[in-house]
């Protein structure tokens, strides 16, 4: 229902006449008779002056008179009445409920008191407030219309509903009760007295597209398809342009799972320039992370995405939808020179630049990463982030050396401590690639000074330190700490379990290596070599045998596994021989 909105119209228009009705109640101001001279002791005299300086902006004075004349007599109520206007806060509800009190029949002091009641939020004060107006404004379809919203508010439908035929047997139909009338109806679900109030609202105003969408909703909300549907097309056909009844009928579409139909009037809205791109955009959004109407609805919808590119041909967000609807579709070559296309812009970001190179990474285009990446690091040369890919590609070239040197450049421009942590990682990573492992060790304290929970840096400083049989005690406790944090990770519960057998513990390892495995589905080779080794260690040749099988199955170096289980077997056999 839209009562809310109601009620802020409701607020807004009692504030409003509250401060449009600066004038006193009439019967307050008495007439001067010119034949005598004015005395200047008479209240009367006294309010009527101090009417003129507020009138006149002068506050103060104005003020000053009032405050006078309510110490002389506190339920003299015109003064009450204007210093609940000048005055802010409590004091003004506090002068309001005076001024009432001191002359309840009097509608000005009442629909006064009520605007301060529901600016301040007090509904519950102001609903006794508005059935006295109802009474002293009987003609007025305001106080009427704001009882109904406060009945609403404590739940009290029916009451609203009666005020509402109250109004209209004093003062008959009028629009904006006959539309809450008909919303409360449907509230408690007495939908056919709805259909009637909407039937009789488009009787007198047939060309009232609101209404029609009203009435439709009523069809719907009680079941009967048919005719909401229609009711849908013919507010649709009243005007083809109203945002309100397209959305209607698209959302109705859309609950009714008529993806086709919903799809068509949705065309519409998007061709609409009234409405913001923003909108759009998550409209858009929630239909293509919908894979089933996305899969189905692949050309209609991109079809509009595509006139968004036409309308928005420079808009990040535009750009980055297409590109994705063009990769889905499996036009990579397309997407890509779209993107690319971009990145000359202005408005282009050192992001979209990223996203640009990891995307010709993907796909192996290494003389378009290269020669975005120069373009990139010319445009963005502080940028870490490029920096880094940078360093990386130089890695994956085997240039360690030009890798470790970039990384130090992109130190020079961080920032952050969880910057220069991260890259003092990726250059100890550089270093252990090329077998230096006191250099690599240093880098990764270094990382760990400036970030002591950076996971990655005590992950691999912890295998690396078994690998290197240093320090076993200091890399149970990284490998402890890592899994502490990031349990689930089965890539860190295998360095944990490693660690463990590395310093005997295999009984433990073991434990924790089938934890590792249960999470990697039994896929990752390394793990199923290192668990084959656990098992060797614990006498279990056989077992360890098969996951050594399951290791090469799956990818490890075939050569490799055989010189490691030569090695092992020798080494069984000088211990069995000593």
């Amino acid at each position: 229902m839209k009562i809310w909105r109601y009620i802020v119209a409701c607020t807004i228009l009692l504030v409003a006449t509250t401060q449009l009705g600066v004038a006193s109640p009439r019967r307050t101001i008495m007439p001067v008779n010119p034949e005598y001279a004015p005395d200047t002791l008479n209240r009367s005299y006294r309010h009527i002056e101090a009417v003129k300086y507020y009138t006149q902006h002068d506050y103060e004075r104005a003020t000053k008179i009032w405050q006078r004349l309510i110490e002389e007599d506190s339920t003299f109520s015109p003064a009450l009445y204007y210093m609940s206007i000048v005055a802010e806060g409590d004091a003004a509800r506090e002068y309001a409920y005076k001024a009432y009190n001191a002359d309840s029949t009097n509608k000005w002091y009442a629909q006064n008191l009520g605007a301060r009641l529901i600016t301040d939020g007090r509904y519950h004060e102001a609903l006794p407030i508005f059935r006295r107006l109802t009474q002293l404004d009987k003609n007025n379809a305001q106080p009427y219309y704001s009882l109904a919203i406060l009945y609403s508010m404590h739940e009290m439908p029916y009451s609203a509903i009666a005020t509402i035929d109250t109004a209209e047997m004093r003062m008959g139909r009028n629009p904006i009760l006959s539309e809450m009338k008909m919303e409360l109806l449907v509230g408690v679900g007495n939908y056919d007295k709805a259909i009637e109030e909407g039937l009789r609202i488009i009787e007198e105003s047939p060309y009232d597209v609101a209404a029609h969408v009203r009435l439709a909703q009523a069809y719907e909300i009680s079941g009967k398809d048919s005719l909401a549907l229609a009711t849908y097309k013919q507010a649709c056909s009243l005007d083809e342009t109203d945002i309100d009844a397209i959305s209607a009928i698209v959302e109705y579409y859309r609950r009714t799972g008529d993806i086709t139909n919903m799809l068509g009037y949705e065309t519409r809205l998007f061709a609409d320039k009234r409405i913001e791109l923003d909108e759009k955009i998550t409209r858009l959004e929630r239909y293509m992370l919908n894979y089933d109407i996305y899969g189905a609805h692949f050309f209609r919808i991109g079809s509009i995405i595509a006139q968004l590119a036409i309308d928005y041909p420079n808009d990040r967000r535009v750009i980055k939808t297409y590109a994705t609807h063009l990769i889905a579709g499996g036009n990579n070559d397309d997407a890509l020179e779209y993107m690319r296309h971009h990145l000359d812009d202005a408005e282009a970001t050192a992001e979209e630049h990223m996203t640009v190179m990891q995307y010709e990474h993907l796909l192996g285009e290494e003389a378009l990463l290269a020669e975005d990446l120069n373009r990139s690091l010319e445009r963005f040369p502080n940028d870490i982030d490029i920096l880094s890919f940078s360093g990386f590609v130089a890695s994956e070239r085997g240039d360690m050396k030009e890798a470790v040197a970039i990384f130090r450049q992109a130190l020079k421009n961080a920032t952050t401590d969880e910057d220069r942590s991260m890259l003092w990682g990726y250059i100890g990573d550089m270093y252990h690639e090329q077998g230096l492992s006191n250099k690599c060790f240093k880098a990764y304290d270094k990382a760990l000074r400036f970030n002591p929970n950076n996971i990655l840096v005590l992950n691999n400083y912890a295998y690396f330190l078994c690998l290197a049989n240093k320090d076993l005690n200091r890399a149970l406790l990284m490998a402890k700490q890592v899994v502490e944090e990031q349990s689930g990770n089965y890539t860190y519960l295998d360095t944990y379990a490693w660690v463990l057998h590395c310093l005997g513990r295999d009984r433990e390892a073991k434990s924790i290596m089938q934890q590792a495995l249960s999470l990697s589905s039994q896929r990752d080779p390394d793990l199923l070599a290192h668990y084959g080794d656990i098992l060797w260690s614990l006498g279990e040749r056989y077992v360890a045998e098969s996951y050594w099988d399951k290791a090469v199955k799956q990818g490890y170096d075939t050569v490799k596994m055989e010189e490691h289980r030569k090695r092992l077997k020798e080494e069984s056999e000088d211990a069995v021989m000593k």
